[in-house]
């Protein structure tokens, strides 16, 4: 005998959502459909085979999943999110914060976006010097770093004879391994045999006159330098800057290359602009083709397992036909929507052309709280939900008496076939 509770249960509580889980009065509610259902059912004889039991669960697992995405659908605004498009992405580009709807008073038309500059980190670049000269007397040589309302101090050991370019290696190596903000490397020129070091402040923004500097703090007996004088890693190129923009207008700063705009939308800005360049909402497209997406495949997904289970399992062409004569009902209204059938019953999604290309009206129609093709799907869906013995072979022994009280036909201990099913494996 299959363990079927063990199976069922195993991921169940780990991907439980809104639309699967229930609060008490809907609980109540499943109860009475799951025993008024049983009392108008036939009496009938099953041999309970693992592949039936596998059969009903795969039913019933992918007529879940499906109900969640057509829940989903139909009561969120997906269908109406907003996405933000830039008229120059190279320069200034838009993200919301959050899922905006699409009619949200909150949205304004447009943005004008003029970037005047972009934030920089402060850059040190040391002197250019004869990479196979030696220019520090050997020895102990300590230093400090300032960032921000730090210091760090350090001592460097230089063994006698070093050329400059193995100094500055080492030294670049020493400073990026100690993780306090800066970036040290060389640069080289072979042909000139010359190299020089450079420092560049990992933040960006100004944060005073400047975001780090150096200074010498003891040197080796003899040395009439240190060893940040000597390379020359003092030497501020560049200094540290804020970005300077405006919107409609109004000129802010921002310590980094991105800025949240009214808590709505982060701009983020790649290179000045000579021009303002416009940010204005639109219909998220593309996450309303990963919703519908995800409506396709889940649909697909349970035509499938009917085709699967039909050789062994001659009542799985009733769950086909249902599906079946719903899409065929709706074939006008879902090819509207961009949602096509095949010759085997499998859904299909028209692939945007166009990255923002908007969505067909008939879609939001089509998957809204009145839409008459979703309200008939999510009833077989909940049918299939209730009772997925319907669809697994079965020998018919009577039909109920029509004439008994429907009291007498119900008992608190019989729901269906499926949760007897599942419990069995307990009792």
């Amino acid at each position: 005998m299959l363990n079927v509770y063990n199976y069922y249960v195993q991921d169940y509580v780990s991907r439980t959502t809104r639309y699967t889980a229930h609060k008490q009065r809907e609980l109540r509610d499943i109860y009475k459909s799951i025993v008024k259902l049983s009392a108008s059912e036939p009496l009938f004889k099953i041999e309970l085979s693992e592949k039936k039991q596998e059969n009903a669960l795969q039913i019933k697992e992918n007529a879940l999943f499906l109900r969640e995405v057509t829940g989903s659908l139909q009561n969120t605004s997906l269908l109406r999110s907003a996405s933000l498009v830039s008229s120059d992405s190279s320069a200034v580009s838009a993200a919301f914060l959050h899922r905006m709807d699409l009619n949200s008073p909150e949205l304004s038309d447009s943005l004008d976006v003029e970037v005047l500059s972009l934030a920089a980190g402060q850059k040190n670049t040391g002197y250019r010097l004869d990479s196979e000269a030696s220019p520090l007397t050997p020895g102990s040589y300590s230093f400090r770093i300032s960032s921000g309302h730090e210091n760090y101090s350090f001592r460097f050991q230089v063994a006698e004879n070093s050329p400059a370019f193995e100094l500055q290696s080492k030294l670049a190596d020493f400073i990026n391994k100690t993780g306090i903000g800066l970036t040290a490397q060389v640069s080289y020129n072979k042909e000139l045999s010359i190299s020089r070091m450079e420092l560049s402040a990992d933040q960006t923004g100004a944060y005073g006159k400047s975001s780090f500097s150096l200074q010498d703090t003891e040197l080796p007996e003899g040395a009439k330098k240190g060893i940040v004088e000597t390379l020359g890693l003092d030497r501020v190129t560049t200094e540290a800057g804020n970005a300077r923009y405006t919107v409609n207008g109004t000129p802010y700063e921002s310590t980094e290359n991105t800025a949240v705009y009214r808590d709505l939308l982060r701009l983020r800005f790649h290179r000045t602009t000579d021009e303002p360049v416009t940010v204005h909402p639109v219909a998220d497209s593309l996450a309303a083709y990963d919703a519908l997406e995800s409506f396709t495949s889940g649909y697909n997904a349970l035509i499938q397992v009917g085709k699967k289970t039909l050789d062994e399992n001659k009542s799985s062409a009733y769950l086909l036909q249902t599906l079946s004569h719903l899409v065929s009902a709706n074939y006008s209204a879902l090819s509207s929507a961009g949602i096509t059938a095949d010759e085997s019953g499998y859904l299909s999604l028209r692939i945007p052309q166009a990255e923002n290309e908007s969505l067909p009206k008939e879609t939001e129609h089509l998957f809204s709280g009145d839409s008459s093709f979703l309200k008939s799907l999510n009833d077989r869906l909940d049918s299939m939900i209730l009772n997925p013995m319907r669809f697994v072979d079965k020998k018919l022994v009577i039909y109920p008496n029509p004439n008994t009280p429907l009291s007498e036909r119900t008992s608190p201990y019989t729901t269906s076939h499926y949760s007897g099913m599942l419990f069995n494996y307990y009792c």
